[in-house]
């Protein structure tokens, strides 16, 4: 108990000399003391249109006279990680041009005389023009490829020059630009293609940026004598099938490429948007590659196997195996059959080629159908049902010489809820319906003399509406895109133009595909 003492003693007294020496200081300079308000608790903006305007009250308790002595960040936070600065003034007017996504938007303020800093922070979402729309793949003024879109991703607007703002050189020879669907996040699964003949590259889906390094050769795995570096897709399966922007197989893909080789992928067993060896072949000859037709028949709705054709012997064949095939096969053809696979015998070729969700004869997921030509100008039209390891035949339709101009047609498209084909000649559209003993051919010349660039109905967003879209191009007005809805009244074909889906100042319009939020 007595050494306790003594110890509290001994520290007492040292302490108390210290206290007498202290003799205080306690003349405190007051700082510029900085309150900032008037910020909402989140901001929205559209990549590549909107400028954001954020205008802070910024409120000081010293008069400053001297606009250097205050600094202005804007700072673009992710996470944790600081992205950028948008602006250093006080007031921030920035033309967005940040990748779409969610971010925290800082203000941080900074006193250079006493080198405080003061900050305020806000929610920033920044969203695209480019989600949901029509994708349209043309020609542009300077004789490119180029791509427009009809966003709808708020009010409909159109969004112009997309391709050559997209960091790839210029490119000749539109073919069509197509999203794959995937909704995932991972661009390793989830691709949008720009395909010309110059060159075909995937880009960013929420920018639509790219780079010539974003090309076919780079998710290709094969060990077949090709040169990947010049692989030039031009034709991808399954397209998207609804307005959601579903597809007809999750993990079931095939890309055609410019040589006439088919890809096949399974993206599940990749873990990606990747392919391997090309599969038209037969078995019986492995290594030799087959010269395709540039169509791939399957139903939209459920691509199970697609069915490709032989230029060279002229037949259809049948790939039925994702994932696992290494070849093609074969089809049989029955005695009764309304047409054969192998066309060789017949004295037939393709012509053209296109999928349906026409459902005759319970193809529930879609027929396909084929314009076939013999060596006497004769054209038939072949429908079935490209369904799995054993398709079926649902008919043969012969063309009469009703269908005016039909040896010289260079567009067509069918119907899915009707038996109607349509087809243009020259600047001519045509309408013939081939319905067996009803047969009958229409014209239209209320679509005037502009030069018909496409024509294809609606079997992405509701094809139950029959709707048939035609585009039209005039040097004064450029591109067109109307959406016109083919009549119900099976005695004749009428189409009428429906109301605010008229578009013009667009693209020479090659070809058209659906996108959605993804």
């Amino acid at each position: 108990m007595k050494k306790i003492s003594i110890l509290t003693l001994t520290a007492l007294a040292g302490f108390l000399p210290a206290c007498y020496k202290d003799k205080g200081n306690y003349d405190y300079t007051p700082i510029n003391e900085i309150t900032i308000s008037g910020l909402a608790k989140s901001y929205s903006a559209i990549y590549g249109k909107d400028i954001l305007h954020i205008e802070p009250a910024i409120k000081l308790t010293e008069n400053i006279t001297d606009p250097s002595r205050l600094s202005y960040y804007w700072i673009l936070v992710k996470g944790t990680t600081r992205l950028d600065t948008l602006g250093t003034s006080p007031v921030l007017d920035y033309p967005v041009d940040i990748a779409p996504d969610t971010y925290v938007l800082n203000l941080r303020i900074v006193d250079n005389a006493t080198g405080v800093a003061w900050k305020a922070g806000t929610n920033l979402s920044i969203g695209t023009l480019y989600g949901t729309g029509l994708m349209l793949m043309g020609t542009g003024e300077n004789g490119n490829a180029e791509v427009d879109m009809i966003s709808m991703v708020s009010d409909t607007q159109v969004v112009r020059h997309i391709l050559s703002t997209s960091g790839l050189p210029a490119l000749q020879g539109p073919v069509t630009i197509v999203h794959n669907g995937d909704k995932s996040t991972n661009d390793n699964y989830g691709r949008l293609w720009a395909m010309t003949q110059s060159g075909s590259y995937f880009l960013d889906r929420k920018t639509m940026k790219s780079t010539t390094a974003k090309k076919f050769g780079t998710i290709i795995a094969i060990n077949d004598n090709l040169d990947k570096e010049t692989l030039t897709p031009m034709l991808y399966a399954p397209q998207i099938r609804d307005r959601a922007g579903n597809t007809g197989n999750t993990y079931a893909r095939a890309m055609m490429t410019s040589d006439g080789n088919i890809f096949p992928s399974h993206t599940f067993l990749t873990a990606g948007d990747f392919y391997t060896n090309p599969i038209n072949r037969v078995e019986n000859n492995f290594d030799h590659l087959i010269k395709t037709a540039p169509y791939l028949f399957y139903p939209i709705a459920n691509m199970g196997a697609v069915i490709w054709y032989d230029t060279e012997k002229q037949r259809f064949l049948n790939y039925a195996s994702f994932g696992f095939g290494l070849f093609s096969t074969l089809m049989n053809d029955i005695a009764g059959d309304p047409f054969p696979w192998d066309q060789a015998g017949a004295g037939r070729t393709l012509v053209y080629g296109e999928n349906t969700r026409n459902t005759d004869g319970g193809s529930t997921n879609g027929n396909s159908f084929a314009i076939m030509k013999d060596g006497s100008n004769n054209y038939f039209l072949y429908k079935f049902y490209a369904n799995g390891a054993t398709p079926l035949k649902r008919d043969m339709y012969t063309v009469l010489p009703i269908a005016a101009g039909f040896a010289n047609a260079d567009k067509f498209a069918f119907s899915s809820r009707r038996s109607v084909l349509f087809y243009t000649v020259g600047n001519t559209l045509h309408a013939y319906d081939y319905n067996k003993g009803f047969e009958k051919s229409y014209t239209f010349p209320e679509l005037g003399s502009d030069e018909i660039t496409m024509i294809k109905f609606d079997t992405q967003i509701d094809y139950t509406t029959n709707a048939l879209y035609i585009a039209t191009y005039n040097p004064s007005t450029k591109g067109r895109l109307r959406r016109y809805m083919l009549g119900t009244d099976p005695n004749t074909v009428t189409i009428t133009p429906v109301e605010r889906a008229d578009w013009d100042g667009l693209v020479k319009i090659k070809d058209m595909n659906w996108r959605a939020l993804n």
